[in-house]
C-alpha cells in the first residue's frame, strides 16, 4: 500500500489551513459576495472551518493508521466539501461565473475524487 499521496498532504494542509482563517474570522461571510451562497448552506464560519478541520483530520489519522478505508473516507468528505464551496463560488452572482474561486476549488474536489480511487486501488492486482 502506497503510503501517502502528495494530494493528500496538500488537500490537508490547505483545509487546515481554512479551518483556522474560518476559526479566527467571524464575519469573512459578511466581506464578500463570493460567500452568499456558502453561506446559505452553511449559515457560520465556525461550522464550515469544523468540516474542514474534520475532513483534514480523518485524512491524515488513515496516513497515520495506514488504513486506506479512513483515508478514503476523507477524501470523500473533501470532494463533498470542495464541491459545495465550488458550487457556492459558481453562483454567488445569480449566475454562472466562471471565477477562479470555481476553478481551484473543483480542480480540488476533482483531486479529492481521483486520489480516493487511487487510494482504494492501491495493492490490486485486478
Amino acid at each position: 500500500m502506497k503510503n501517502v499521496t502528495a494530494v493528500e498532504i496538500v488537500l490537508s494542509y490547505v483545509s487546515l489551513g481554512w479551518a483556522y482563517v474560518l476559526f479566527t474570522s467571524p464575519l469573512l461571510f459578511e466581506s464578500s459576495d463570493n460567500w452568499n451562497q456558502v453561506q446559505q448552506i452553511m449559515p457560520y464560519e465556525w461550522l464550515v472551518g469544523s468540516v474542514a478541520f474534520v475532513a483534514a483530520m480523518i485524512k491524515i489519522i488513515g496516513l497515520i493508521l495506514k488504513n486506506k478505508r479512513i483515508r478514503w473516507i476523507g477524501l470523500i468528505m473533501s470532494a463533498v466539501f470542495w464541491i459545495t464551496i465550488a458550487a457556492g463560488m459558481l453562483i454567488a452572482k445569480g449566475y454562472l461565473d466562471f471565477t477562479t474561486g470555481f476553478v481551484v476549488y473543483s480542480g480540488m474536489a476533482i483531486l479529492s475524487l481521483w486520489t480516493s480511487k487511487e487510494v482504494m486501488l492501491d495493492g490490486r492486482t485486478d
